[in-house]
């Protein structure tokens, strides 16, 4: 599986170091009562290490990452939803998207929940989509990973390290499970870590209760674990990798269908952006060709469906490239009025395609207004900008959001792009050496912040900023390097 090889990586830099430094305590430790974290072997700090690297390595170097900002925006403010219903520990649940074919999800330390495109699709309501996500929620918030760690005593850190990454992701391919364990001692020890009925069901109660309290349908949790159910008992192996990671019994689906029942119906249809998104992943996965057939065929009754054929036609047919046919549908679907970011980011697309980039710029820049926390829009304006030869508009368009938000790498990517193209190159330097920083890659920032230095185009406040931010980024290196010495220390021990 494509998506083990990164996540092993990742993994083995900071969680065999971790698990150096707490081994003797994870051999002592008991299994833990459900429910109860207290005594969880990972720290929220070394949670949080973990899902740094985690999201840097998928972001930056995981080919199957699906590089979408409306899609992780939609993924963000359901998380957002389903956290914000007082179940929840945390609400800084983050997402990401891995283009693959096999139905699977699957959570990490941290509150890192992976999907993959294929279980999107066969989502059919946006319940059954968010149910995924809070099981998934459930996972992180009994801290499961954690206390499987702790059930493994007498091993080593590296067995222990291999054998979560093989938890997490390689159950979908043998093979690639086989090549996370280290021979028979591993092999056994991943029998005893694999996610066990108690853990599913802890899962699936508290899931159960996220998604009630976000006003979500709580039947959507049966009825997609219900088709995976039936489908896995049909042989279609579309569904056997997410009951690989997630073992289902139908003594599960029944006891998931008693707290149902004691719970207040929440019948709810499903949100444009849900239908957009769904559809939009689906014209990626077929591509142009077989999903304006697969939509032709479709027929569509209802006005939710009528907008995802439509949209959907409209982004089957800009892949194809055939514009005429995509501003007929875009047409089609703008007649319907639905109220989402995604049919002005279309819009912008096929604009963006016929090559009036000035027209695409002003589509995103005017939807701003109606939707002023969808970053994608100004992504989509600073590059429709650049694509028309105004950099200056660019850099525009990046400034306002970067003066409220210092943790997004693309906007530092765009800025320091503009403010290349202009001949700024201290602020491109600066910018690029952000970008850097949130790749984890201090040493290059600190390089680029070197060549900022000289550059001397900046005005004194810019310079200023500059040197201060040099300061800073050095004193962050000397704590990496005294961690390492006292982490070495402490293994010669």
């Amino acid at each position: 599986m494509r998506t083990f090889s990164v996540l092993r990586r990742v993994l083995g830099w900071s969680l065999i170091s971790l698990f150096l430094l707490q081994e003797a305590a994870a051999q002592m430790a008991p299994l833990p009562d459900l429910g109860d974290p207290a005594q969880d072997s990972l720290t929220p700090a070394q949670e949080k290490h973990i899902a740094e690297e985690v999201l840097r390595d998928v972001r930056f170097h995981e080919p199957t990452y699906l590089d979408d900002p409306e899609v992780e925006e939609y993924l963000s403010a359901v998380g957002h939803r389903l956290a914000s219903g007082g179940v929840t520990e945390r609400d800084n649940y983050q997402f990401f998207v891995l283009k693959d074919p096999t139905i699977n999800a699957f959570s990490m330390p941290g509150g890192i929940i992976g999907v993959h495109t294929a279980l999107i699709v066969t989502t059919q309501t946006e319940s059954e989509l968010a149910a995924v996500l809070s099981h998934e929620m459930g996972h992180v918030e009994q801290h499961h990973i954690a206390r499987m760690l702790a059930r493994a005593p007498n091993t080593t850190a590296m067995v222990l390290a291999s054998v979560l990454l093989a938890v997490l992701v390689g159950r979908n391919s043998p093979d690639a499970a086989g090549a996370a364990l280290i021979g028979g001692q591993a092999a056994a020890i991943q029998r005893q870590l694999s996610f066990s009925r108690d853990y599913e069901r802890e899962a699936d109660r508290m899931g159960m209760q996220i998604l009630s309290s976000a006003g979500f349908d709580p039947q959507g949790m049966i009825d997609f674990f219900q088709r995976m159910y039936q489908q896995t008992r049909a042989g279609e192996n579309p569904a056997f990798g997410y009951l690989r990671t997630h073992p289902l019994t139908q003594d599960r689906i029944v006891d998931m269908e008693g707290r149902v029942h004691q719970l207040p119906p929440h019948k709810q249809e499903s949100s444009v952006n849900y239908i957009l998104m769904r559809q939009k992943i689906e014209v990626l996965s077929l591509g142009g060709r077989l999903a304006v057939e697969r939509l032709t065929d479709r027929p569509f009754k209802t006005r939710l469906e009528q907008i995802a054929h439509w949209y959907g036609l409209g982004r089957a047919y800009l892949d194809l490239r055939n514009f005429p046919e995509a501003q007929k549908a875009l047409a089609q679907l703008q007649a319907l009025k639905p109220e989402s970011s995604m049919v002005d980011m279309l819009a912008a697309d096929i604009a963006q395609g016929e090559k009036h980039f000035e027209e695409a710029a002003r589509l995103c820049h005017a939807a701003q207004a109606a939707y002023p926390v969808r970053r994608s829009l100004v992504y989509c304006e600073a590059e429709a900008w650049m694509d028309a030869g105004k950099p200056d508009e660019a850099l525009k368009a990046v400034d306002r959001p970067l003066r409220t938000n210092r943790d997004d790498y693309r906007l530092y990517m765009l800025q320091s792009k503009a403010a290349t193209t202009l001949g700024r190159n201290g602020l491109a330097h600066r910018a690029q050496a952000e970008v850097y920083v949130l790749q984890g890659d201090l040493e290059a920032a600190v390089d680029q912040l070197k060549l900022a230095q000289r550059d001397r185009s900046g005005d004194y406040v810019e310079q200023a900023s500059i040197d201060a931010r040099l300061r800073e980024l050095r004193n962050l290196q000397d704590e990496d390097k005294d961690k390492k010495k006292k982490k070495d220390g402490n293994d010669l021990l």
